[in-house]
């Protein structure tokens, strides 16, 4: 199986940071894709449910996160199987949920 996405940026569990630009990670050895969900945490509402990224990164739009806001996210590694869609991917490599919050 592989492994989880770790070590990312902003940091797991940041606090009142300014507004991101992006989202980061490490890359997962064997991952040819990766696919990030993100959370507004305190109406559990969705805010980004990505196509399949080839970079350990996401660039917002502007606009899709809000001052103050409290967000949770993960990210899925996938591989491919030689198939882009329909590839086998491993739910053992779902990250857990990180945090971080927008300063107002």
């Amino acid at each position: 199986p592989m492994q989880r996405v770790d070590y990312v940026t902003p940091a797991d569990g940041s606090s009142g940071i300014p507004m991101p630009t992006a989202l980061s990670w490490k890359p997962v050895a064997g991952a040819a894709y990766y696919q990030l969900f993100v959370r507004e945490a305190f109406e559990d509402k969705r805010i980004v449910y990505s196509k399949l990224l080839s970079e350990p990164r996401y660039e917002f739009k502007p606009g899709t996160l809000e001052p103050g806001g409290y967000y949770t996210w993960s990210v899925h590694a996938r591989d491919v199987n030689e198939h882009i869609l329909l590839g086998d991917f491993n739910h053992g490599s779902l990250s857990r949920k990180f945090e971080f919050s927008v300063a107002d």
